[in-house]
């Protein structure tokens, strides 16, 4: 089989691309929103948005550049951080972006009650 193909669509390349083109997305979002109105949630959401991209690289770094017999040699301690830190930087990129939306709101009230 061509390993291209099997590179591209049997292991979600695609995917994985458009993911990591969307977070990149979000935090180039976060960080114009900071400039322009100078709002301190965008600094949280563009953390999280960083976060969250350095999740899904580590997550495929660890997928598709290790392969089964290199993870059995591992430590039970590396194999631990290996599948743990991501989806940690994952999770708590998410909670960054929620509170920084969350917060942002919070402030543009503040504003139109000044005004």
């Amino acid at each position: 089989m061509n390993i291209l193909f099997e590179i591209v669509v049997q292991q979600g390349f695609i995917l994985d691309l458009f993911g990591v083109i969307g977070l990149g997305l979000v935090g180039l979002g976060a960080l114009r929103l900071a400039r322009r109105m100078d709002s301190r949630s965008a600094a949280c959401m563009t953390w999280g948005a960083l976060s969250m991209l350095a999740g899904r690289v580590g997550i495929l770094l660890y997928v598709h550049l290790t392969t089964a017999t290199q993870r059995a040699e591992w430590d039970v301690w590396m194999l631990s951080i290996a599948r743990n830190v991501p989806v940690g930087l994952l999770t708590l990129g998410l909670g960054a972006i929620v509170y920084g939306f969350w917060s942002h709101e919070k402030e543009v009230g503040e504003w139109a009650e000044v005004r």
